[in-house]
């Protein structure tokens, strides 16, 4: 998932102030334009207030005849966070310098948003026949999606990380074995650590920044 520039937007000055100050009144505009993952969260806690309203946006996606094929692990515990840091590869971000500190066990809540391939065949039948596309994972991603831009519109920050060790995540879970529940990501959320613009300044120049324009990207009435 890409950012923005922060040297060219005109929301960063108050969006910074309102990720201090709590819920933010951006919209959906941009919500799209200012969220990034971040790679660094200060320790403290979130309010459960805020932290079951954010579940709460994100259940209310579209999933394939509304099976709702998806769930949410959320994790808490210390030593659980550590042991999913190690399985979603977080020495590999500090070694090359892409993360501050040790930030997925750093932050107070991960989200490990998962596709219930069980609910969509409870509708649907045997997926290999039934499913042109595996719409629990699909669906997990809206609610992934949904999950990070809640996050944002209430003075949080969240990452999307996609690279895991799916065997160390199933055992640390205990999820079933028998792959149908499926671990999408792991979803960092916390309040941002201010050091961590340093790394983001530092990684946006070492990335060529061009984003597709709408006439690269959009094909009118046919390809």
């Amino acid at each position: 998932m890409e950012g923005f520039n922060f040297s060219r937007s005109k929301h960063v000055k108050n969006w910074t102030q309102r990720v201090e100050l709590g819920p933010s009144r951006l919209n959906l505009s941009e919500l799209l334009r200012n969220r990034r993952n971040v790679y660094g969260f200060q320790s403290r806690a979130i309010p459960d207030k805020s932290l079951l309203r954010i579940l709460e946006d994100a259940r209310h996606v579209p999933s394939a005849g509304f099976t709702q094929d998806f769930d949410f692990i959320v994790v808490k515990d210390p030593t659980i966070r550590r042991e999913l840091a190690t399985a979603g590869h977080q020495s590999d971000y500090l070694l090359e310098g892409l993360a501050k500190s040790a930030f997925i066990s750093m932050a107070p809540v991960i989200v490990v948003p998962c596709g219930n391939k069980k609910r969509f065949e409870a509708k649907y039948g045997r997926a290999e026949e039934n499913a042109r596309l595996p719409w629990w994972l699909i669906d997990a991603g809206f609610a992934s999606f949904a999950l990070i831009l809640s996050a944002f519109e209430h003075g949080l920050a969240a990452s999307f990380l996609g690279v895991l060790d799916d065997e160390k995540v199933l055992q640390i879970l205990s999820l079933p074995m028998d792959s149908s529940i499926i671990p999408l990501a792991l979803v960092p959320i916390g309040y941002k650590d201010p050091g961590e613009e340093v790394l983001w300044t530092q990684r946006s120049r070492k990335t060529v920044r061009s984003r597709r324009g709408l006439d690269d990207l959009v094909h009118w009435n046919a390809w």
